[in-house]
Order: C-alpha cells, then structure tokens, then sequence
C-alpha cells in the first residue's frame, strides 16, 4: 500500500550513496510495528472506500511522481549494497542485507535512529522496502513451487509487473522462470538503486546491462525496468506504465492499509492485460493489527469495484505472524472489454 504524500528528500537527492551502514543482519534492529494490538474491531478497522478509484483523483502535488530509474546510473558494485543468499524452494538468491537503518544511512531519508529502531514504515516517506517481508518470500515461493508442478498459468515469454516490490525476489524468480519483461516498481526511487537493481544484478538478470565483460554471463534475456513513485501518479502515466500490457502482476505486502485500495485497484485495472490468462497474485496477511488492511478487506474492495474474479489459492499459517494468504485477481469477463 502506497500513501500519497510528496517524496520529499527523494525528488531532490543529488546522492543516495553515503557513509558506512550500521552492522546488523536484516533483522538486527527493524521491526514490524503497524500499530500494536488493534483487533480486527478497533482502531483502524473499518469497511473498504465506497468508490475504489476516489483516491486517484488526488492532486498532483500530493502524489510521488513516477519516475523511471535506469540501471547503468546505479553504480556496481553499489556502496552500502552487502551480498546474503537465501535458498527458497530449493532456490538461492541473492540479496542485499538490510534494515531500515541502513536504507535511512545510505540513502537522503536520514531517518531518526529512533524511527529506524521502532517501526517499518514511515508514512509518506519510506515504505518498508529495506525489509525483506515473509509475504515476498511466500509469494516467490509459491510461483517456485506452482511452475515446478505445472501449474495453471504461464511465466514463461510473459510481461510481469511487481508492485511494492523491495528486494524485487519475486519479479527475480520470474525473470529466472523466462519471463519476457520483469518491471519493478517501488514507492521510494532509493530501494531501487540501493537494494532492487544490486540485487537483480547478483542474481545474473542484467549484467550485460552495465558491464559488457565477456567474463560476466547473463542468466536470463529477460529485460528488466525499475519505476519508482506512488500508483496514483503511475496509473496515469503512459509512458512509464503502458496500459494493460502485463499478463501478471505480483503484489507482497501491500493491501495493509485501507486508505492504498482505490490506487491499488486503480493501478491493477491500468497495468494487467485484459485476456482470461492475465492474473495477479496478491500475498498478504489476512490482517494487519492497527491499520485495518488485510488480505480479505482487499478481497471485498475487488469484488466490490466489480471488474475482478478474487480467489484465494494458498494459505500459510508456521506461526511467524498470522495466517497469510495468496489471492489469484483476473478479470471478470464483462470487464475485459
């Protein structure tokens, strides 16, 4: 879920490639902290909006401009950029270790050490894209697992957007499944240059990209992009985001707040290609405490804005936070007209 204020020091930055990060693993010092111990009745609960796509007609001033970000002015190696591998599905990844303190460290944000110590996100300003969320490593490993198995979509020769996608491992294992075109896209410009563009590097998505070496072999020929900005800004951009060119669209994280769904619907009705074999993948917790947002409250502003077909396809309850879910998002047939 995305909010609708300006960047800020993001649209100004001359440099995001600053002194040395903290020490820490990813979880060293960041937290999940939504608001504390909301019940799904308390604060912050409450029904989706009444019209899905009302927050897109926010002023201009009050949306993060949608920008492309180019992978040959990320520096490679990238400073402050600390390889880790992760194995998911019988997979290794690579990954930049991070924290909100090192993103605030290495990047214009210069958050508060206090901020960093005690919460995810800072509305506004910083999404929670330092953090590598158990959604995104749900959803990674169930396309994983679901190809693996001969499952009953296609990756392959596909254009895939990721929204709110941080480490990007999702849209990673895609590019690595043979999709045609993986485009990342994040609130904050910064997680792209400082964490999304290293990491599709490491993984081998785009060498070629930045160093023609003949020593450095390229995985995959998909062709990556990296767009940054709020949705409501994207949704209205042509040249950034061409209107429903994507046969799959992945989202981890990102329904938490229920003030996001009207720009979330928004950019899913403007980005997945109107076919029957188009589909998105949404994977989050069926409840966020404190914001209202959840996997079921999105279902329901789906089904109520009436283009799409909602569907939960997985569940996963190990006790790590509560139960989180995969929804599968196509068009209903009217809609694609």
């Amino acid at each position: 879920g995305l909010p609708s204020s300006p960047l800020g020091p993001f649209a100004r930055a001359t440099s995001m490639w600053g002194g040395d990060a903290p020490a820490g693993g990813e979880n060293a010092s960041f937290r999940f902290n939504f608001g504390g111990d909301a019940s799904p009745g308390g604060a912050g609960a409450g029904s989706p909006p009444a019209d899905p796509e009302s927050a897109v007609a926010a002023s201009s001033e009050l949306l993060s401009p949608g920008v492309e970000v180019f992978a040959t002015d990320v520096p490679d190696p990238c400073p402050g950029w600390t390889p880790e591998t992760i194995r998911i599905h019988n997979t290794s990844f690579v990954k930049g270790v991070s924290t909100g303190a090192k993103y605030s460290a290495t990047t214009s944000l210069r958050l508060p050490k206090k901020v960093t110590e005690t919460s995810d996100l800072v509305k506004g300003a910083y999404e929670g894209g330092a953090k590598l969320w158990e959604c995104a490593v749900d959803l990674t490993e169930y396309l994983l697992a679901e190809l693996a198995d001969g499952g009953d979509f296609k990756i392959n020769g596909s254009n895939v957007l990721e929204l709110g996608c941080g480490h990007g491992l999702p849209g990673i294992a895609c590019a690595l499944l043979g999709a045609k075109q993986v485009v990342f896209q994040d609130y904050n410009p910064d997680v792209l240059r400082t964490l999304t563009v290293p990491n599709a590097r490491a993984n081998g998505l785009m060498r070629f990209d930045v160093d023609k070496s003949e020593n450095d072999e390229k995985k995959t020929n998909c062709h990556c992009r990296f767009l940054g900005g709020d949705w409501g800004s994207l949704a209205h951009n042509s040249e950034l985001l061409v209107p429903n060119s994507f046969q799959v669209v992945l989202c981890a994280e990102t329904v938490y707040e229920l003030s996001s769904f009207g720009k979330h619907v928004a950019i899913l009705k403007r980005a997945l290609a109107k076919n029957k074999n188009s589909l998105c993948l949404v994977a989050a917790k069926s409840y966020y405490f404190g914001v209202g947002g959840g996997s079921h409250a999105f279902a329901e502003a789906l089904k109520k804005d009436g283009a799409f077909d909602v569907l939960p396809i997985h569940t996963v309850s190990d006790g790590v936070s509560n139960v989180r879910e995969i929804l599968k998002v196509t068009w209903k047939e009217g809609a694609m007209r």
